[in-house]
């Protein structure tokens, strides 16, 4: 009898849950119309939609840009009103780096105030004396100055189509001649040698 009730339960399961499938199929009769009352959306209208939502963020990170700037600045203004935290900091202009040394291949060996200055490579700078007017040239191996040598000013630009240039050239058996230019001046120099 027990067998009989349990079978008996398990059918009637079975029966109600096929009904129930049934209807939930008769929903789906219908589903070639369901697109019938949608309104088409133009390219416009769903880039206005994109930029308020793009708006939304934009307005989270300038809050949470000004939270960091809270942290940092403890919120209170700055006694320089252009570093303010709400102010907008303007950006600089792009200033062009300071040129780096010139590099120069000194090919022989230079006798410099009686000192000899072994062949190598040199980073070569220039500078005018404030006080007397004069140019130095000096040479730099790594952070070492090596040598400094008084320089002649001169309007030749030695054909050299860049602005910033330094050469060594042979002048004479027992001369070389180093050249230097710069936007601020041309220089050169006489400097003997030994082989």
């Amino acid at each position: 009898m027990k067998k009989i009730f349990e079978i008996g339960l398990i059918c009637c399961l079975l029966f109600s849950t096929q009904c129930i499938f049934a209807e939930e199929w008769d929903d789906y009769a219908n589903l070639d119309r369901a697109w019938d009352g949608q309104k088409s959306i133009t390219n416009k209208e769903f880039e206005q939609v994109m930029d308020a939502l793009q708006e939304k963020t934009k307005k989270k990170e300038a809050k949470q840009k000004q939270k960091r700037a809270k942290k940092i600045s403890g919120g209170g203004t700055s006694l320089h009103n252009e570093l303010n935290p709400d102010k907008i900091i303007p950006e600089l202009e792009k200033i062009k780096p300071a040129p780096e040394d010139l590099l120069v291949n000194i090919p022989v060996s230079l006798l410099i105030d009686g000192k000899t200055l072994e062949k190598g490579y040199y980073n070569v700078t220039a500078e005018r004396d404030k006080d007397n007017n004069k140019i130095y040239i000096c040479l730099y191996q790594a952070h070492f100055n090596k040598a400094k040598i008084e320089a002649y000013e001169t309007d030749n630009d030695y054909g050299e189509e860049e602005v910033s240039f330094v050469k060594v050239q042979n002048y004479n058996d027992s001369f070389v001649r180093l050249i230097y230019g710069s936007i601020e001046f041309n220089a050169y120099v006489y400097i003997p040698f030994i082989e």
